[in-house]
C-alpha cells in the first residue's frame, strides 16, 4: 500500500472515530490521572473528546508494547495536544489536510492544525512534561530522532497508526 493511501485511510479512521467519540468513562479518567499530573494533565483535558479518546487508546497500546514505560505512556497521552491551538472539528481538520495536500492557502487555524506537532511540543515543554512527550509531539510520525531508542519510538508510532 502506498504511503499516501495509508495516510488517507488513517485520516478516514480518525475522522469517524472523532465523530463517534464519547467522553472518557471512569476507568479511562483514572488511567489518565495515574499517568499525568499538573499542567500536563491540564493540557490533556483541554483536548477535544475525540482527541482524548484517541490518546487513551494509543497510550493503552503503548503500555502493552512497553510495560512500565511511564514516559512513553505520557508521550502517547499528549502527542496531539497541539491541536487545541487550532480549535478545528473533524470537518475543518479534513479540509485543512486536503487543502495542504493540494498546496492551497490555509487559514491561520488550519495552518495551526497542520503544524500541531510543533505547537504541542512548545506547550508540553513549557508545562514540564516528559522529554519523550515533547519529542514525540514534535516529530511523529517521522522516524526516531537521534537519542531516542528505536524500540520506544516504533511502539509509539505503531500505536498511533
Amino acid at each position: 500500500m502506498t504511503r499516501s493511501l495509508t495516510e488517507a485511510l488513517h485520516l478516514v479512521r480518525r475522522f469517524f472515530g472523532h465523530l463517534r467519540a464519547r467522553p472518557l468513562g471512569p476507568a479511562d479518567q483514572q488511567y489518565v490521572h495515574a499517568h499525568l499530573r499538573g499542567r500536563c494533565a491540564e493540557l490533556f483535558w483541554a483536548q477535544s473528546t475525540g482527541d482524548q479518546r484517541h490518546a487513551v487508546d494509543v497510550a493503552r497500546r503503548v503500555a502493552s508494547a512497553l510495560p512500565g514505560d511511564d514516559e512513553a505512556i505520557q508521550a502517547a497521552l499528549l502527542h496531539d495536544v497541539g491541536k487545541i491551538e487550532a480549535r478545528l472539528g473533524p470537518v475543518g481538520r479534513s479540509l485543512a489536510t486536503i487543502l495542504d495536500a493540494m498546496h492551497l492557502p490555509l487559514s491561520k487555524r488550519m495552518a495551526d492544525y497542520r503544524r500541531h506537532g510543533a505547537l504541542g511540543a512548545v506547550l508540553l515543554e513549557s508545562a514540564g512534561c516528559a522529554p519523550l512527550a515533547v519529542t514525540f509531539a514534535l516529530h511523529h510520525p517521522a522516524p526516531a530522532p537521534e537519542g531516542v531508542a528505536r524500540t520506544r519510538w516504533d511502539a509509539l508510532v505503531h500505536a498511533d497508526g
